[in-house]
Parts: structure tokens; C-alpha cells; sequence
């Protein structure tokens, strides 16, 4: 009877472990998720956001980066959330806007400013049937640039 229990007992934590430690990212609302990512990069330079947040386009633009690079850093030498290889976030908004025609794309833009430099990111999501899913970012600030045109091409010397 013991023996019996113990196996049911270790066969249940087996099961619940895959799930406590692989648990996906859900996004129910895009601005709320980009809300808390900036919130908690705002307490801590060491936060990164989840890498389980994008769509399949964008997921095979990292893996093609990576594949790229060599092990070597990549075409992306920054964190693109901060625009910025280090951050130190202030005066954080976040905002949603409505893709027209389209209920299951949203852009939500974030203004704030890092190390006193105002910036503007904006991110392009769209629902899938696991949740949102990030599928594009874009700086609007002074420094301009597309995720996934870095990720593949690389910077563009606007020539």
C-alpha cells in the first residue's frame, strides 16, 4: 500500500513539472504585457521579457539571426525594448491603438525616456489561438529602425 502511494504521489509531481517550469507566456491584453515588461525593466537592468511572446514570423527571424551570427553576437546588439544596450527608464506610457478592419491586430506604443533621451517604441501583436503574439517592433524615436528588418538585413545605412 505504501509502495502504491509513493508511485502515485512521485507519477503526479512528475506531471506537474513540465507545467510549473515551461509554463507559456500567455498575453490576454497587449498593453497591460508591454505595461508590466516596462514596469519591471524600470526596477531591475537585469529583466528581460519573455522569449515565448512571438509569433512564428518573428520566431524564425530570431532563429535565422542566430543561425547567422555563429554564436557571435548578432545583427541585434541591443535590447530593442529600451533601444538601448543599458536603461535606466523614466515618465513610462503605454498606449493601444486599433488596427482598422482588423480586431485581432493592436499596436501599442510606448513612450518614455532612458537615460534622459526620449524614445518611442512601438509593437505590432496579433491573436493567435494561444493569445496575443508580438510579430514586429519599431523604434519612432531618434533612432529609427524595424525588428524584423535587423534581424534579417541587418542595420540599413539609409543610403
Amino acid at each position: 500500500m505504501r509502495n502504491k502511494l509513493f508511485t502515485l504521489v512521485s507519477f503526479a509531481v512528475l506531471l506537474s513539472v513540465p507545467t510549473l517550469c515551461n509554463a507559456a507566456t500567455k498575453i490576454d491584453d497587449p498593453a497591460k504585457f508591454v505595461s508590466s515588461v516596462y514596469a519591471k525593466m524600470a526596477k531591475s537592468t537585469d529583466y528581460s521579457a519573455p522569449d515565448d511572446i512571438y509569433t512564428p514570423r518573428l520566431q524564425s527571424l530570431f532563429a535565422i539571426e542566430k543561425k547567422d551570427s555563429g554564436g557571435e553576437v548578432g545583427r541585434l546588439d541591443f535590447d530593442f525594448w529600451t533601444n538601448s544596450q543599458d536603461w535606466e527608464l523614466k515618465d513610462i506610457k503605454v498606449k493601444e491603438e486599433p488596427v482598422e478592419l482588423a480586431k485581432d491586430r493592436e499596436i501599442v506604443t510606448a513612450k518614455f525616456k532612458n537615460i534622459g533621451t526620449p524614445e518611442e517604441i512601438h509593437f505590432y501583436f496579433e491573436k493567435t489561438a494561444e493569445g496575443w503574439k508580438l510579430d514586429d517592433v519599431r523604434s519612432a524615436g531618434h533612432e529609427a529602425w524595424v525588428l524584423s528588418l535587423i534581424l534579417k538585413y541587418g542595420w540599413d545605412s539609409g543610403n
